[in-house]
């Protein structure tokens, strides 16, 4: 491990240019560029053939202009030097990753706090460590693409926000752009990553006679979610769990199972069983009181426009639900409906937080 301080002459960007050096494919993860594509000599990478830039673009935020801007110079850049370009928006990004790759091998991962920009990799006080486990950048880079929700920025796309940009110039005197570049990103087929041939399930959280707070915040990165006295031998490691409060029956969070079934194996426990679950939409998980978004509306919304079955047996009910069920197996297509919904919120609110 090395450490990289900009009060030395091993600055970020001499840190850079030494790993991007002999690297095939190079990953920037920054949520700040700089305005120009200049300040970075990507001359002097002779082996590159890759390079994958992963940053925000947040709606009504004075730097989607400078933005567009180096998009455009990238794309001119990686079509002059033979370079394939690839553009991914996370709008819940916070950290500054620069990865270099060399025959398929992740060769050197430099975590820091310092953007892409010219302050940050040579004039700010910022400092990073230099890694070269392969397996833990693999890790590191897996987890990233994880959480991109959006399709690629094409060069179409580029020029879609260009037209945008020149029919509304920047104000001179109200406070705040009122661009919004990031209405126009499609979000894609399987934005949660989910890998094929797994389940999909209605899981209630609460019972009757001791309800979820509307004030109870469900955010945390991952939590045990427990199951009754039986053991529910269907749900798997990657499952999906719709989470839903029972009573007012609204949708907390959407969870990956990440742990086999297990059993706390406390004597007389109301609910012994649980597995780990992964939260894939903390954001809204934080703020779903704010939303009236519950398995009635849902449910009535697809059967009203007859869409398709919610449950795979076809008789669409929630009766083992309401007869106190821990669980139900729903269609993907309807799992696929409203985790649109809720990774749209999901995205909307990190996309507003403060976080960059």
């Amino acid at each position: 491990m090395q450490i990289i301080n900009n009060r030395t002459r091993l600055n970020h960007k001499q840190a850079l240019v030494d790993s991007f050096g002999s690297a095939d494919k190079v990953i920037i993860v920054s949520p700040f560029l700089s305005s120009s594509f200049d300040f970075f000599p990507f001359e002097r990478l002779k082996h590159l053939k890759s390079l994958k830039l992963i940053t925000t673009l947040k709606s009504k935020n004075d730097d989607q202009r400078n933005k567009v801007k180096f998009f455009r110079q990238l794309f001119d850049f990686g079509s002059t030097e033979n370079i394939d370009i690839t553009i991914l928006i996370d709008n819940s990004l916070h950290g500054k990753l620069y990865i270099s790759q060399k025959n398929d091998l992740f060769i050197n991962a430099i975590v820091t706090s310092a953007n892409f920009t010219n302050n940050g990799l040579r004039v700010n006080n910022e400092w990073g460590i230099s890694i070269d486990d392969n397996e833990n950048i693999s890790t590191i880079v897996n987890e990233l693409y994880r959480n991109v929700i959006f399709e690629p920025i094409t060069l179409t796309k580029v020029s879609e926000f260009e037209k945008q940009i020149e029919s509304l110039p920047k104000p001179e005197t109200q406070p705040k752009d009122n661009l919004d570049l990031s209405s126009k990103l499609s979000i894609k087929t399987n934005p949660l990553h989910i890998n094929t041939n797994v389940n999909y399930w209605l899981k209630p959280i609460g019972v009757s006679d001791n309800m979820i707070p509307w004030d109870m915040e469900f955010d945390e990165i991952d939590s045990d979610l427990h199951f009754s006295d039986k053991n529910p031998r269907g749900v798997t490691k990657g499952d999906i769990l719709v989470a839903y409060a029972v009573g007012h029956k609204n949708i907390l969070s959407i969870y990956r199972v990440t742990s086999e079934v297990r059993n706390t194996g406390v004597a007389n426990d109301r609910w012994p069983y649980y597995v780990v679950g992964e939260n894939l939409t903390p954001f809204y998980g934080k703020d779903w009181n704010q939303y009236n978004i519950t398995i009635s509306n849902l449910k009535k919304e697809v059967l009203d426009n007859g869409l398709f079955n919610i449950t795979p047996s076809g008789k669409n009910s929630y009766g083992s639900l309401m007869r106190g069920a821990d669980k139900l197996k729903i269609t993907k297509q309807f799992a696929d409906y409203l985790i649109e919904k809720i990774v749209k919120i999901n995205d909307e609110i990190s996309t507003m937080a403060n976080n960059v």
